[in-house]
C-alpha cells in the first residue's frame, strides 16, 4: 500500500484523529510534533475536499505527502527502524 493510500485510509469517516492514530511506518515523534493529523485536515479543509471521499483526490493527496509525510517515514535498520528527520531509533515490532 501507499503513502496515499494509508493516509486515505486513516483518515475515511473521521473528523480528528489523536497522537495513537499516527499511520504505521511514520515516525510518531515527528508525527506528534508538527502534528500533521491537524495539518493535514486543514489543508484539506482549505481545498475543500470532502473528508470521506478523498479517493478522487489521490493525486493531492499524494503530492501533500511527499511534500510533508516522506522525510518521517521510518527507515529499516538491522535491529531497529529510525526516522531520518529526528534520528530517533525505534525497536522493530514484529
Amino acid at each position: 500500500m501507499n503513502i496515499a493510500e494509508r493516509i486515505i485510509n486513516l483518515f475515511a469517516g473521521r473528523n480528528e484523529l489523536t497522537l495513537a492514530d499516527v499511520p504505521q511506518d511514520f515516525c510518531p515523534n515527528c508525527w506528534g510534533r508538527n502534528e500533521y493529523g491537524g495539518a493535514f485536515y486543514a489543508a484539506i479543509k482549505n481545498q475543500g475536499i470532502n473528508i470521506n471521499d478523498m479517493k478522487a483526490h489521490v493525486g493531492w493527496v499524494q503530492d501533500y505527502a511527499n511534500k510533508h509525510l516522506n522525510s518521517i517515514l521510518l527507515k529499516s535498520d538491522e535491529a531497529e527502524v529510525v526516522c531520518e528527520k529526528c534520528k530517533v531509533k525505534y525497536a522493530k515490532v514484529s
